[in-house]
């Protein structure tokens, strides 16, 4: 049986798209960005990962993914699968790198600051009138930290971690 952590959930079924037996995925508000080469995708089926594999792929907007499933190519066999979950092998996404001209890569990084510790993972970037946040879901709740190149320590793109060293009292001022 496949395991769900060697790959990552990118999207979900969500119809069949026109005649020529083409399938939509809707993609995750953080994969929208990312770039796509699918052999197979795999479909969480009771529990469980299933790999269909992909014939053609091409997009339809940022967030639409349309494939061409050999195995699944009806209307009726598409909808039987409608809502699945979506998953693909890491080795065939892309992912934007992150920085400062490409905030939006850091959404689902681990953010720890050097005192702290773990803060939470960073779920949006918010710009406040040219001033960007990171929001961030942690133990106690949201967390809105300035984006600022001098609280960055480190940066582990493959990890997934940002590493920040934060002014005395930041975190203290998220949780009044």
């Amino acid at each position: 049986m496949l395991n769900k952590s060697d790959y990552i959930q990118a999207g979900i079924l969500a119809k069949p798209h026109g005649i020529s037996g083409e399938t939509a995925i809707r993609l995750l508000p953080e994969a929208a960005d990312w770039e796509f080469d699918p052999s197979f995708i795999f479909l969480d089926i009771d529990t469980g990962l299933v790999p269909f594999r992909v014939d053609e792929f091409r997009y339809k907007g940022s967030d639409i993914l349309l494939v061409k499933l050999p195995l699944l190519s009806t209307e009726e066999q598409i909808r039987k699968y409608m809502e699945a979950d979506v998953y693909f092998d890491p080795e065939e996404i892309k992912r934007p790198t992150p920085g400062f001209d490409n905030l939006s890569a850091f959404n689902g990084f681990l953010a720890k600051d050097i005192n702290h510790g773990q803060l939470g993972i960073i779920q949006t970037i918010q710009n406040i009138s040219g001033n960007p946040l990171f929001i961030i879901e942690g133990k106690s709740g949201e967390l809105m930290i300035p984006v600022a190149e001098e609280f960055i320590v480190n940066i582990d793109d493959n990890a997934r971690i940002i590493e920040l060293k934060l002014p005395d009292g930041l975190v203290d001022l998220n949780e009044g």
